[in-house]
Parts: C-alpha cells; structure tokens; sequence
C-alpha cells in the first residue's frame, strides 16, 4: 500500500485531539466546527455549543441559544436558562453565534415580544455576561418580567445577597443532599425567598456562583415564596431574575431577615443585565 494512501487514511480516522481543552462527562459531541484563540475555543456539534476557557467550559443549546451547563475543573453544574420568560408569554424567533474582535464569543437569541434580544458572551477572562434587551413600553401595565434557571435543587446549599437598599440576606437549602445524583427531581415545600438584589452567591456542592446586576431595581426570586402573599410572582423555574413592579415591598426571608428598603420604582427602560463567574 502507498505511504501517501497509508498517511491519508490516518488523517480521515484521526479524532480531533487537543490536549490543551478538557473534556465534558457524559457528552456527546459530533463535532462540525473548532474555532481556535489564544485562550477560548469553540466546539460545534449539532445539537450544542462549547466554549472552552481555561478550565471551564459552558455549554449552550444551538436550539434557542441558552445556557444548560457549566464544567468547572472536575465538576458539571446543570444551570440551565429556562428559554421562556417569567410573567409573560413569548415566542422563540432566532438565535446565532459569532466570534467578537476581542476573542469573545457572543451567542444572541431574539423572542416575540420579549426579549427581542438576548446576549451572552462568553470573555476570554472566564466570565459570562446575559443582557436581555428593555422591555416595550407597553409592558408598563402587566406585573412581574424577567428570566429564570433550573438546577438540581438537592445539590444548592446555600445562596446570600446583598442589596444596596435592602442589607444583607441569606437562604440555606433545607433538601441540601451532598453526593446525590443530579439526575434525582426532588420535590420541595421550601418557601424560598423574594429579595432585591445587587450580589448574590450561589453555592453549590462543588461549584460556586457570583452574580451581579447592572439593572437597578432588580429582584432575586427562588421557589415558591408567593405563598401567602399574592402580590410575589409565581415562579415558573427554581430561579429567577425579575424587574419590579409598582409599590411592592419585598418578602421577608425567615432565616436571616434582611434590613428592607423603601419601595423601589420599576425599572423597564433599561435592560436586564447579569454578570455570572463560576469557580
């Protein structure tokens, strides 16, 4: 056989190989694309987009363009975007990926009436930055707006706040179940909490969280706090992110109530914007 033939079919057969990325547990990709950078890379298969930077990795459905996991090192959260918003209705429109000038990676996804546009962009320094698009003028009669994610509810410990008008507050997960498998759906009676928001933590078994706004007047939502209290909005997803709507004052965190502020104005001429590290 030819050395030239022998040399090619070893190219054909030759998995695509670099040892400088790690490699995601259980997932499976048909990879169509790599987009090498000095420190972030892209993987495409047919199904999901990997963006690998240092040692982590974040992975987003090429279907609506959102976030359903992270690897951090050894370690996989599912923190996946939920891809309709909380307090209305929307319709998935578009969504496509580039590669910025400054070796980000941008994936934009647009929804009918809201978000027209959402943004994540993935910077070469590891964090993940969401801007969703203000909402419509017209929105300014409905109630609660925003955007939610779900995780294994088992595997959160703990999550803590702070707010520039409303102190410091913080939740400990009472279905906390070190080792469990993410894949178990346990049913929660916690009532959670409703708080505004600036920071936040969220610390789970083996990945932790930090989160900040640039949105005034945002709140921080998790499980079923609207217990009791009809004004707080029923959460469609374990956590979300919610403009605020008029004269509503947070609801007290029974753990470690929080000093609470003055009642906020909404705030629906600017966009909804989230800054996530995972470490």
């Amino acid at each position: 056989m030819p050395f030239q033939f022998i040399i090619s079919m070893i190219l054909l057969v030759s998995p695509i190989a670099n040892s400088n990325h790690s490699v995601v547990p259980n997932l499976v990709f048909n990879f169509a694309e790599f987009v090498p950078s000095d420190r972030i890379s892209v993987r495409e298969s047919n199904t999901e987009l990997q963006v690998t930077v240092g040692e982590k990795i974040f992975v987003f459905g090429k279907a609506r363009g959102t976030l359903d996991k992270v690897k951090v090192g050894m370690h996989v959260l599912h923190f996946s975007q939920v891809p309709n918003n909380e307090g209305n209705w929307s319709t998935f429109t578009n969504v496509n990926w580039k590669k910025l000038k400054d070796g980000s990676i941008q994936i934009q996804s647009s929804y009918r009436p809201w978000p027209h546009v959402l943004t994540w962009t993935v910077l070469e320094n590891g964090q993940l930055k969401m801007v969703a698009s203000a909402p419509p003028s017209d929105f300014s009669d409905l109630g609660w707006l925003g955007l939610g994610f779900n995780y294994p509810d088992q595997m959160l410990y703990q999550v803590s706040w702070n707010s520039a008008g409303a102190g410091f507050g913080q939740w400990k997960n009472q279905n906390f179940t070190p080792m469990s498998s993410p894949e178990i759906a346990i049913q929660s009676e916690d009532p959670g909490f409703f708080q505004p928001f600036q920071t936040a933590k969220l610390e789970f078994e083996s990945v932790t969280i930090d989160v900040s706004t640039e949105t005034a007047g945002l709140f921080l939502g998790l499980g079923q706090s609207h217990f009791g209290n009809s004004t707080l909005p029923f959460l469609k997803s374990d956590l979300a992110f919610l403009f605020n709507r008029p004269e509503t004052q947070p609801a007290k965190e029974p753990q470690t109530p929080s000093a609470l502020g003055s009642t906020h104005q909404r705030v629906f001429s600017s966009p909804l914007v989230l800054w996530f590290h995972f470490q």
